[in-house]
């Protein structure tokens, strides 16, 4: 039985694809894993209780039959009304990840937002965890600046050297991947960093699904369902986006064309002829006949929300995008840029694992 406890420096630097991505490929080489996240950091109810979407979403891919309240025991702080003594949280820890490795070879534990994170409510921060636990480590940091990367990278090597098992750098700007993989990730393993990946920032990652804005909207889908998975890259209130056979649409004063992006022009460079992905209707009026049988022709998704225009665009814009067991295209999208440095299956080679 291993623990693998993944980590990350904050700053959305990708700490949810990252343990999806290494579970699939754990699964895939016919392990059994648990998961855990002992403080949740995306607070949510189901059924009335407080749980966290990371807890959520591992325990549908993993289809594991434990509570989502043994799977994140804390998962929200400012709700939890309680104070937890560092002892015996430790005891609590160290029954929880008992129960939840049993049957299991691996057990993935899920850091909060920030490796050094200390908030007076929680007992531990995360680097006191991973020796507790005699976890095998793996971090993952959304690069700046090449000073706060190696600063950052470097303090938390020397407190877990014994546990570091590889370093991701996620969400490098495209100018600054070649001289981070030409001088500072040599510079890095030179001093005994295992760092395995650098990988270039990506904006599908970025991008919501149709799916993902009808939840956040509370909108009923009106046609399209077979779309409702398309990536959306960019938002406009006009009409010239639309395509011929849509352009009965310009009557629909209130509404909100949704574009997705093209492959072969690098996702959002070229703004003509992008694809249409769906088309959101405000102010909750619904539309005449003609309007829904023309995006089903299309096979466009058409969506009616009760939210006027710029009120929807403004909770769209202060919502955090959450991932989901259906965001196929992002878990396969990142897994592919950690393969073609041979980034995952190295990183899996380094842990210590017992079949």
């Amino acid at each position: 039985m291993s623990f693998l406890f993944i980590g990350s420096t904050g700053d959305n630097a990708g700490h949810t694809l990252l343990t999806w991505a290494i579970i699939r490929r754990l699964v895939k080489k016919g392990l059994k894993v648990g998961f855990m996240k002992p403080f949740g950091t995306r607070p949510t109810q189901v059924d009335g209780l407080w749980t966290d979407q990371d807890a959520i979403l591992f325990k549908e891919a993993l289809a594991l039959s434990e509570p989502l309240g043994e799977i994140c025991p804390y998962p929200n702080a400012q709700w939890d009304g309680k104070e937890i003594e560092p002892l015996d949280f430790i005891e609590d820890l160290k029954r929880s990840t008992g129960r939840l490795s049993e049957g299991k070879d691996v057990l993935v534990i899920m850091g909060s937002k920030h490796i050094f994170f200390d908030e007076p409510s929680r007992p531990l921060p995360d680097i006191s965890l991973v020796p507790l636990l005699d976890a095998d480590f793996v971090l993952i940091h959304r690069h700046r600046q090449i000073s706060k990367s190696i600063y950052s990278i470097l303090s938390v090597c020397s407190l877990l050297r014994e546990n570091m098992r590889g370093i991701i750098f996620n969400r490098v700007p495209l100018e600054a991947l070649e001289p981070l993989r030409d001088r500072v990730v040599p510079s890095l393993v030179q001093k005994g960093v295992p760092v395995v990946a650098a990988l270039p920032e990506d904006p599908v990652l970025s991008f919501r699904s149709l799916r993902e804005i009808k939840e956040i909207l509370r909108g009923e889908l009106l046609c399209g369902e077979q779309g409702l998975e398309r990536p959306v890259a960019s938002m406009t209130v006009g009409s010239h986006d639309l395509p011929v056979d849509l352009m009965l649409f310009k009557r629909a004063y209130n509404k909100i064309v949704l574009l997705s992006y093209r492959e072969e022009t690098g996702g959002e460079g070229d703004m003509s002829g992008r694809p249409l992905a769906g088309i959101l209707l405000t102010g909750g009026r619904h539309p005449a006949p003609q309007l829904i049988e023309a995006a089903r022709k299309k096979s466009i998704p058409l969506i009616l929300v009760k939210d006027d225009t710029f009120a929807g665009l403004e909770r769209l814009e202060q919502s955090p995008s959450v991932l989901s067991y259906r965001d196929e295209v992002k878990i396969r999208r990142f897994t592919e840029l950690l393969d073609r440095e041979n980034g995952l299956d190295a990183l899996i080679g380094r842990l210590r694992l017992h079949s």
